[in-house]
């Protein structure tokens, strides 16, 4: 019994402002359950009035009746209402929980698979309220079973014996094979959750998938893990065939036993009519009760391996977490210092000893050669990674100091692949800011107003990933919209013009060139044409700065960034000899 416990507490740590929600299921669920033991004491009242002859005492017993399942759908009409309130709770309310936590642990998926989150999230959500509900139920028919006794033994204490036996035996070995199910349950969810993984991997990447003829192979792969599902699924039915057409011999063996019994004392005088007719009942509806019982526990069982998935996803913390400070001092000038930053992933050395400082109205170019450690410190600046030693200031604040929402309002970007969600471009924007006029604002500032505006339901068109309604470019401008928006006074940009367009990359050179005038623009770019435009030049190489200071200081003593500029300009110049 203490796991089926253990699964209700672990839901009740998950997911607890419903409470009084929560006792109102258990009580009505009770009632109900108990007003269905009802109807059999006006049975044997009708039986016993008719065969003493008196028919028109019948009627007492037919109100009887009907106050009977009165009470009965009543208590099982509130207990419909308070499932259906836990439902949208639980529902809304953890679903909302995993997406926070997964946004706030990104490298939870280095322990944790995609499908599994996925498959998490979508399907076993669903069955929380189930959990409640079947663990009201599973109590409830124990209290039913115990009254049901409790009436067996006022009656007749042989029989009260002999139902309890037959009863108890069939508890234990059904309890057993119900272990065995949810063992094999828990399989088939684990080898169900690599295959939707490989399913969200191909998704995305499934054109490559089709022009490289993937399939065969990648299907050779997934059989042997559908084999594993087999053979785990194989065992789960095997469980449950023992369960519905072997163990239920031993109830009803049991029962033509007591009837034989019960039969005989009528037979000699020890019991009426009427009382066999109400034990007969009794003795139907603990069998009943049973198996209502044991198929909610089975579920239970089920249901505690749904609720510990999401429990293992809201207990996944990053060893990199960074906790966030008290200070809330929005005003934010924009000065980045690096002091003697050292950052390692899995104890090889990324950043060395790094120190250097990115100033406010102006663009400041981090160069370097790919591994050099360009990202890294864009990633150091969104919080997404924490340094091993050496300190990151922003006006001579550390970061860690600041609160996440004055932290998260003043540091902001875009990133090399743009992202925009599937949905209109008016709500795209409304995930930053909802204000219209300023949306149209920020969009002038990117130099996308105009395109938008040309579209034929405007800003309320709705972008497909899929139709090229956007070119890249086009789409890249949106995002610089939506990171205007924020109103973030230092701005980050990683390789945005890596993927686009001459033209738009022109038109991203003069947004640059304008955002600097109110705020810290930070850029990461192996384009010449992007490198030309900043004040200021920062070149890494092998996680070291090997040159900083003004663009003219850094062209002038740095073979590196020379050979950067040089290298990049002339196989420019080669594309545009051979076309």
């Amino acid at each position: 019994m203490k796991r089926y416990f253990d699964t209700v507490k672990t839901l009740h740590t998950i997911a607890h402002d419903q409470f009084f929600v929560v006792i109102q299921m258990f009580v009505s669920c009770g009632l109900y359950n108990l007003a269905a033991l009802l109807p059999p004491i006006a049975t044997a009242g009708i039986i016993g009035v008719v065969t003493n002859g008196n028919f028109m005492g019948i009627w007492y017993y037919v109100i009887l009746y009907l106050i009977f399942y009165v009470i009965y759908f009543s208590m099982l009409h509130w207990n419909y209402y308070s499932y259906t309130i836990l439902a949208n709770y639980y529902h809304l309310e953890v679903q909302k929980k995993i997406f926070e936590h997964v946004a706030n642990n990104d490298s939870i998926f280095h322990k944790i698979s995609k499908g599994k989150i996925v498959d998490t999230t979508s399907d076993d959500v669903r069955y929380l309220v189930d959990v409640m509900d079947a663990a009201s139920e599973a109590l409830m028919r124990f209290i039913q079973l115990i009254v049901i006794f409790i009436i067996f033994s006022s009656y007749n204490i042989i029989v009260a014996c002999i139902a309890i036996v037959i009863d108890f035996l069939y508890l234990i070995l059904m309890n057993n094979n119900s272990k065995r199910v949810s063992k094999y349950y828990e399989g088939t969810r684990k080898y169900e959750d690599k295959v939707i993984d490989t399913l969200n991997q191909m998704l995305v990447n499934l054109k490559q998938v089709k022009s490289l003829n993937m399939m065969p192979n990648l299907n050779k792969k997934l059989d042997k893990t559908r084999t594993k599902w087999s053979q785990e699924y194989k065992e789960k039915r095997k469980a449950l065939i023992d369960r519905s057409c072997k163990m239920p011999y031993i109830v009803y063996i049991g029962k033509i036993l007591l009837y034989i019994l019960l039969a005989y004392f009528v037979s000699t005088g020890k019991m009426t009519i009427d009382k066999l007719v109400l034990l007969i009942s009794y003795f139907e509806l603990t069998i009943t009760c049973t198996d209502s019982m044991l198929s909610y526990l089975l579920n239970l069982s089920n249901y505690g391996i749904r609720v510990k998935r999401i429990k293992n996803i809201l207990d996944y913390t990053a060893e990199s977490n960074m906790d966030f400070g008290d200070i809330t001092n929005d005003y934010i000038n924009g000065l980045v210092t690096f002091d003697k930053v050292n950052y390692e992933i899995k104890g090889k050395p990324i950043l060395c000893n790094m120190s250097f400082k990115i100033y406010p109205n102006e663009i400041t170019a981090i160069v370097g050669h790919s591994g050099s450690g360009k990202t890294s410190i864009i990633n150091l600046l969104y919080r997404l990674n924490k340094i091993k030693s050496g300190s990151i200031l922003i006006d001579d604040e550390n970061i860690y100091n600041y609160s996440k929402k004055v932290y998260f309002t003043n540091v902001s970007g875009v990133f090399q692949k743009p992202f925009i969600f599937e949905m209109s471009i008016k709500d795209n924007l409304s995930l930053i800011d909802r204000n219209f006029k300023n949306q149209m604002e920020a969009c002038k500032r990117a130099g996308i107003h105009d395109f938008i505006m040309s579209l034929p339901k405007g800003y309320h068109t709705i972008i497909d990933n899929e139709d090229r309604l956007l070119s890249e470019g086009q789409k890249q401008l949106l995002v610089i919209a939506r990171a205007i928006l924020t109103k973030a006074e230092i701005l980050l940009f990683d390789e945005v013009t890596s993927n686009i367009d001459p033209n738009s990359t022109m038109i991203i050179k003069e947004i640059l060139q304008d955002l600097k005038q109110d705020h810290t623009i930070i850029m990461v770019t192996h384009k010449p044409e992007m490198m030309e435009i900043a004040d200021r030049v920062i070149v890494l190489d092998k996680g070291k700065v090997k040159s900083k200071g003004t663009n003219e200081e850094v062209f002038c003593r740095s073979a590196l960034y020379r050979e950067l500029r040089n290298r990049t300009f002339a196989s420019v110049s080669t594309i545009h000899n051979d076309m």
